[in-house]
C-alpha cells in the first residue's frame, strides 16, 4: 500500500495506536546491533558543512545559562559557549522519523538548564507522529513519549513562530503542559504530572469548546481530528500557541478569533476562564513575564506571518488588569525582559516588511563592493524600552548618521548597517519572519540579544548603546537549508545545489563558503564537465522561487552567463563534444531528456529514453562520448486507484540506458521493478554511481544493487544488498582501484539503516554511519563521495543542510587533480626499538609490524577499525573476545604505535595519519 493509500487502515491506526510508546534519542554502542554487516562507524565523524542559516529559524528559548534553538525541519540546537556556535541535537533521528525534525516548542527546566523538552511532529512526514523529547544533559541522549493519541503538532505549518506551546511550571517542575494544533484524543492541551514519563489530556480546556470542528489530518486521508478552524487545511492549524505557567497558574493562548483566546487556570484544578483584560481580534503570539508580577502578551493578524496588526499588552497579575504597549500596532513577536531589571524591555515585530508600514527601510553595506553601498533589505523592526514598556525606541539596523560624532547622515537611526558577519550571502536580505529576540542569559548587562528569521539567526552585542548599536548575521552551527545537488571532482571541487539559496562552493568543511554569483533562488542541479573541469551549469527549481533560470561558467565560476534550461527543476551533466565545444544535458521531473550544444538557443530530444520520473545521466568521465542514464517508468495511478492490480512489470521499471553518441541517443536496458510501494518514502533512487572501466552501481531500493557493464548486457543483482535508497561514489581506496562506494539503506535485513561503504565494487560491505543520520537523505536523496580524500562522503538531508562523514583524524585536503588513496600495503616503518623508547615486550617478536593491528601483514585502515573495534567493545573485539576477529596479543603489540599507554585511540589517530600521509612513517613520537 503506497502513502497516498495510508487512511485508516495505514497511517490512522499507527498514529492512534502508538499511545505513550517510549523512544530513545541514544542507540547501542556494544556492536551487538548488527547481524552481519561489519561496524567500523567508530572510525568515522560526522558534521554539517558550514553554509550558515539557510532556513527558518522557529524559535530561541533561554534557561539561566543555556539556550536552545528550533527549527521548522531542521532538529534542535543548543548553543556551544566553548565554541561560540549552535551544535545539533536532533542528528540521531533517522529516515522513518524525519517528520520528528520538526520542533514546535522547547521547555526549559526552570531549576535545570540541562533538562528540557521539544515537542516535535510533522503532519507530512512519519504518519504524521507527534513525540515529546526530553534531555536531561543538555541534548547528549534522549528519551521520548509518543503523545499522537492525545495531540498532533506540525512543526513546518503556519504559526510555528508562536511561542512556546510547551511549558514547565517553576514551582514544580514534574508538571509540564504541552498544547497541539489539533487534538487526536480528549484534549488538545495535555499534561504531565511525573517530569514528561506520562501525558493525560485537560480536559477542563476542551470544555471551553475552542477545537469544534472536525478535519482531516493530513488532508489526503481519512484520519480526522478536531481543529479551531476547520474550514481551512492541516497546514493551517495552529491550535494552542502559547503557554506559560506562573504563580500557581497556567495562561493559555490559543489560535482563534472573535472569541476569548487566552484562558488561565490554577494547575491544582485546570478550570480555566477567559482573561477578559485581553483582546480578542488577532491571534496570541506569545506570553513572557518580566519576573515582576507582570507578563506580556503579544498578537499577531495572520498564522502565516500576517504582520498588518497584533500589538503588545502588558498584564498586571494581582490586579487583572491589561496596559497597551506603544511600541507597535503592527504584529508583535515578543518581549523580552531583562531578568535583573524588569523595566529593561526589547521586543519585535513578526512578519512586518519596513517599506509596508514603517516607511523606513534596512540598508545594508557591503564593504567588499562599495558600489552596493546603501542596498535596502526589507525586515522586521525592533525596539528597547528602559521604563517598562511606557516608551520606547527604534533600534532597527540603518543607514545610520554618517558622522557618529555630528548625528549628520541619512537618516537617524541609532543602529548601523546590518554586518553580513563574514556570510556574503546574506548581504540585501534580512531579519524577516522571526518572532524570538532573547537577551543571552550569560550576559549580565543584558546587551547581547539573539533574534531569530527565515534566513537563521541574527544577533547585537550592545543593544543599549546610546549610538552605534550594530546587529550582525550569527547563524554559526545552523544548517538548515536543503540540498537538492552536489558534485565533487578529482581536482577538489565540491559544489552544491540548494533550495532557495542556489548553492556555493565548498573550499572547506568549516569555512563559509562563497555562493554564485549572479544568485537566481532555488537551484535543483549543479553540473561539471569531467573532461574539462572549469565548466559547469546550474538549473532553478521548478518552485517558482527564482530569479533566472539558469546559468554556465566556463572559467570555473569566476563568470557566469545565463541561458534557458529545456526545463526547471530536473537534472544537468555536462560532456565536451571538442576541445572548447560543449554539451549540456537537461531532464525534467517528468522523465523528459533533452540536449543542447549552443548553450541552451536550442535544445534537441534525446532519443531512446522512456521514463516517467527524473532520469539521472552520468556523462563517463574515461570517455567524453559515453553517457550513461538511469530513470524509472511509472504510472501514477497506482497511487489513486488501489482497486488496480498490481502494476505489470512494463508499467513499472527500473531502466538503464546507455548513448555512445555523446547524448543524442540512448539504448535501454531495464534493470529491475519500480518500488511502487514504497513510493512515499523516497522520491527516485538517485544517481548512478561510476566504478571505473564502464561500469556503473545502481541504487534499486528495495530491489538492492546492480552492476551494470559491458554496455548493458550484463547486468548483476548484488544479494548482499537488501535496500539501497540510494547510491554514490567516492575515490577509490587505493589508487588505480575500482571508486568506493557508498549506499542509504543497509546490505543485511537484520542490519540498521544507515550509510555503508564498499571499496570492492559490492562485494562487501562496512557499516560507516546509523547514529548520525540527521532524518535521511531528503529531498536531494543523494550520497557523493568526495573524490579527492577516500572515505569522505557528503549527503543530503531533509533539512539539516550537507551533512558530511570522514575518517576520524582527517585534515582538510588541499585541490588535486588526481585521486588519491589512504591505504597503503606497503611501509618503511621499522621496530619501535629503533625510534621510540617505548617499553613494549613484544616489540622484538619477529611478527612485529608497527601499525598492524589485525596482524596480516598491511598497514590499512583495516587495523585502525580494529583498534577502535577492541577500544569500543572488549568483551567481543578484544584479546579474549567472542568474535572470531578479536584483536590477538601481537596485534596489540602491533597497534600500540606511541608506545606510552598501551593501545590507546591516540595510535589510531596517528596510524590514520600516516595513511593520509600527514605524517612520514610510523612509529613516531609525536
Amino acid at each position: 500500500m503506497n502513502r497516498m493509500k495510508k487512511t485508516m487502515a495505514g497511517l490512522c491506526a499507527l498514529c492512534l495506536s502508538l499511545g505513550s510508546m517510549s523512544v530513545s534519542g541514544t542507540s547501542d554502542k556494544s556492536g551487538t546491533a548488527f547481524a552481519a554487516t561489519k561496524d567500523i562507524s567508530s572510525t568515522m565523524e560526522w558534521d554539517t558543512l558550514k553554509i550558515g542559516g539557510a532556513g527558518f529559524v522557529s524559535g530561541i528559548v533561554a534557561g539561566d545559562k543555556e539556550m536552545y534553538l528550533r527549527t521548522d525541519v531542521g532538529g534542535a540546537y543548543r548553543y556551544d559557549y566553548e565554541k561560540n556556535r549552535w551544535v545539533q541535537l536532533f542528528g540521531f533521528i533517522n529516515e522513518d522519523d524525519r517528520g520528528l525534525l520538526s520542533c514546535k516548542g522547547i521547555a526549559v527546566d526552570p531549576t535545570d538548564d540541562l533538562t528540557a523538552y521539544f515537542l516535535c511532529g510533522c503532519a507530512y512526514f512519519s504518519d504524521a507522529k507527534t513525540v515529546i523529547y526530553k534531555t536531561t544533559d543538555g541534548g547528549k541522549t534522549f528519551t521520548g513519549v509518543d503523545v499522537t493519541e492525545h495531540i498532533q503538532v506540525h512543526g513546518n505549518g503556519d504559526g510555528r513562530e508562536c511561542i512556546e506551546p510547551i511549558a514547565v511550571d517553576p514551582d514544580n517542575t514534574d508538571t509540564i503542559y504541552a498544547g497541539g494544533d489539533v487534538t487526536a484524543g480528549k484534549s488538545a492541551l495535555i499534561k504531565s504530572t511525573d517530569g514528561g514519563k506520562t501525558w493525560k489530556p485537560v480536559e477542563g480546556y476542551d470544555a471551553l469548546g475552542l477545537f469544534s470542528g472536525e478535519l482531516k489530518y493530513p488532508s489526503w486521508t481519512d484520519h480526522m481530528v478536531r481543529g479551531t478552524e476547520p474550514a481551512k487545511l492541516y497546514n493551517e492549524q495552529n491550535g494552542i500557541g502559547c503557554i506559560h505557567v506562573e504563580g500557581g497558574m497556567v495562561y493559555v493562548g490559543t489560535s482563534v478569533k472573535g472569541e476569548p483566546n487566552v484562558h488561565v487556570a490554577s494547575v491544582k484544578d485546570d478550570k480555566f476562564e477567559p482573561v477578559k483584560a485581553l483582546p480578542n481580534t488577532n491571534y496570541p503570539l506569545s506570553i513572557t513575564s518580566d519576573h515582576n508580577g507582570n507578563l506580556f502578551f503579544t498578537y499577531i493578524a495572520g498564522l502565516a506571518f500576517g504582520g498588518a496588526s497584533g500589538g503588545a499588552y502588558k498584564y498586571n497579575i494581582a490586579s487583572g488588569k491589561a496596559e497597551k504597549l506603544s511600541v507597535s500596532d503592527n504584529s508583535i513577536g515578543m518581549i523580552e525582559a531583562d531578568k535583573n531589571d524588569p523595566n529593561k524591555l526589547f521586543a519585535r515585530t513578526c512578519g512586518v516588511f519596513s517599506d509596508q508600514w514603517f516607511g523606513d527601510e534596512w540598508v545594508q553595506d557591503d564593504p567588499s563592493t562599495p558600489e552596493n553601498e546603501g542596498t535596502i533589505a526589507w525586515g522586521d523592526h525592533f525596539f528597547r524600552s528602559s521604563d517598562g514598556g511606557k516608551t520606547w525606541e527604534d533600534i532597527t539596523p540603518g543607514a545610520g548618521p554618517t558622522d557618529y560624532s555630528t548625528g549628520v547622515g541619512v537618516k537617524n537611526f541609532i543602529s548601523r548597517p546590518m554586518d553580513l558577519g563574514g556570510y556574503d550571502w546574506i548581504y540585501g536580505k534580512a531579519c524577516h519572519w522571526g518572532s524570538s529576540i532573547v537577551i543571552d542569559p550569560r550576559d549580565k548587562e543584558g546587551d547581547r540579544l539573539l533574534l531569530t528569521s527565515g534566513n537563521g539567526v541574527f544577533a547585537c552585542d550592545n543593544a543599549w548603546d546610546e549610538k552605534g548599536i550594530q546587529f550582525y548575521f550569527q547563524p554559526d552551527g545552523v544548517e538548515e537549508c536543503v540540498s537538492l545537488d552536489f558534485v565533487s571532482t578529482p581536482d577538489g571541487l565540491d559544489l552544491s545545489a540548494i533550495g532557495d539559496y542556489d548553492g556555493f562552493v565548498h573550499e572547506t568543511v568549516d569555512g563559509i563558503p562563497p555562493q554564485y554569483k549572479p544568485n537566481m533562488g532555488s537551484t535543483s542541479a549543479i553540473a561539471v564537465c569531467p573532461q574539462n573541469t572549469d565548466v559547469w551549469a546550474r538549473t532553478a527549481n521548478g518552485d517558482g522561487n527564482n530569479t533566472g533560470s539558469g546559468y554556465y561558467t566556463l572559467d570555473r565560476g569566476k563568470t557566469w552567463k545565463a541561458f534557458k534550461p529545456a526545463c526547471t527543476g530536473g537534472k544537468l551533466s555536462i560532456t565536451e563534444l571538442s576541445k572548447g565545444k560543449y554539451r549540456i544535458i537537461n531532464s525534467s521531473t517528468k522523465g523528459a531528456v533533452s540536449y543542447t550544444d549552443d548553450f541552451g538557443a536550442t535544445w534537441k530530444t534525446c532519443d531512446g529514453i522512456k521514463a516517467s520520473k527524473t532520469v539521472y545521466t552520468l556523462v563517463d568521465p574515461e570517455d567524453a562520448k559515453t553517457v550513461y542514464a538511469v530513470g524509472a517508468q511509472y504510472n501514477e495511478y497506482w497511487s489513486s486507484d488501489m482497486s488496480k492490480k498490481e502494476p505489470t512489470y512494463d508499467e513499472s521499471h527500473y531502466s538503464y540506458y546507455i548513448s555512445e553518441d555523446y547524448g543524442a541517443t540512448f539504448t535501454e536496458t531495464r534493470i529491475c521493478p519500480y518500488n511502487w510501494e514504497l513510493t512515499w518514502k523516497f522520491e527516485e533512487t538517485g544517481d548512478p554511481a561510476y566504478l571505473g572501466g564502464g561500469r556503473i552501481a545502481f541504487a534499486g531500493a528495495n530491489q538492492g544493487v546492480y552492476i551494470i557493464s559491458d554496455k548493458g548486457k550484463n547486468v548483476e543483482h548484488l544479494e548482499n544488498v537488501s535496500y539501497a535508497k540510494c547510491i554514490g561514489y567516492g575515490a577509490p581506496e587505493k589508487a588505480g582501484g575500482v571508486n568506493t562506494l557508498y549506499i542509504y539503506g543497509k546490505p543485511e535485513e537484520s542490519d540498521k539503516e544507515g550509510i555503508y561503504r564498499s571499496t570492492d565494487a559490492g562485494k562487501s560491505w562496512v557499516c560507516i554511519n546509523t547514529e548520525h543520520l540527521y532524518g535521511g537523505t531528503g529531498n536531494g536523496n543523494y550520497l557523493v563521495g568526495d573524490m579527492d580524500e577516500f572515505g569522505k562522503v557528503y549527503m543530503s538531508t531533509v533539512g539539516c543542510g550537507i551533512v558530511y562523514g570522514r575518517i576520524a583524524g582527517s585534515s582538510p585536503q588541499p585541490p588535486k587533480t588526481t585521486t588519491t588513496t589512504a591505504k597503503v600495503t606497503t611501509t618503511t616503518a621499522k621496530p619501535a626499538t629503533t625510534t621510540t623508547t617505548a617499553s613494549n615486550p613484544v616489540t622484538t617478536d619477529k611478527n612485529y609490524r608497527a601499525g598492524d593491528a589485525n596482524a596480516d601483514g598491511e598497514v590499512d585502515l583495516s587495523d585502525v577499525v580494529m583498534i577502535m573495534q577492541a577500544l569500543a567493545n572488549p568483551n567481543r573485539y578484544g584479546t579474549t573476545g567472542t568474535d572470531e576477529h578479536h584483536i590477538t596479543a601481537q596485534g596489540v603489540a602491533n597497534a600500540d604505535v606511541i608506545g606510552n599507554n598501551g593501545m590507546t585511540t591516540e595510535d589510531a589517530g596517528t596510524i590514520q595519519r600516516y595513511l593520509l600521509k600527514l605524517i612520514p612513517s610510523i612509529p613516531v613520537t609525536e
